[in-house]
């Protein structure tokens, strides 16, 4: 039985306070062109132009109009602007890797930056050049709520997808992390107890 209380509680407090974090991978299917004159969101994350830029995106079949393929839907930035990506709740999340291309017969650019934003303050940028689709990292981004992609030399264009997110573990524990906690705290409690009455 004691064995048993110690797995409990051992198993409780590493749940409660190892709780994973959520990742998901935006991907842009099943349109075969879709303008947006005006942000989306796709699995908790929304996606637009950043405010004050034109507002004109599209999702599109990606082996259309001469763009890079790679043989999937994509999020297509055909103009001079930068495209945004944050939670849809705002909390904190990180960019683990992205794909990225030019946008191959319209308008596209030559090289890339991609800013990651925490509270207002710049936490760091990726910066590459754009051809045939391409797999980056964002890890040196660190902890982000706000990222920015942009295009530019040439007209500016590019192409994403596979946007891999991590959502950060909050300071706040769910109320089924303090459920499995308080589990873990009652099964320690019972220990003490059977041991102070063994030696009693």
């Amino acid at each position: 039985m004691k064995k048993v209380l110690m797995a409990a509680a051992a198993a409780a407090m590493v749940c409660g306070l190892s709780a994973p974090a959520s990742a998901a991978v935006l991907t842009f299917e099943g349109q075969a062109n879709t303008i947006y004159n005006a942000p989306i969101v796709r699995l908790d994350f929304e996606i637009g132009n950043v405010p004050g830029d034109e507002q004109h995106f599209h999702e599109i079949d990606s082996t259309q109009f001469g763009l890079a393929s790679n043989g999937t839907g994509v999020l297509l930035n055909d103009r001079d602007s930068r495209i945004f990506l944050r939670a849809f709740d705002l909390s904190d999340f990180f960019l683990t890797s992205f794909d990225i291309a030019a946008a191959f017969g319209n308008s596209p650019g030559t090289s890339f930056s991609v800013t990651g934003f925490l509270n207002g303050v710049q936490t760091g940028q990726v910066n590459g050049s754009l051809g045939q689709f391409a797999t980056f990292s964002g890890a040196s981004l660190g902890t982000v709520d706000y990222v920015v992609f942009d295009g530019s030399g040439g007209g500016g264009g590019f192409e994403l997808d596979n946007i891999a997110v991590n959502e950060s573990i909050g300071a706040i524990p769910e109320p089924s992390t303090w459920a499995m906690m308080l589990l873990g705290f009652g099964a320690m409690g019972a220990m003490i107890r059977r041991r102070s009455a063994v030696t009693a």
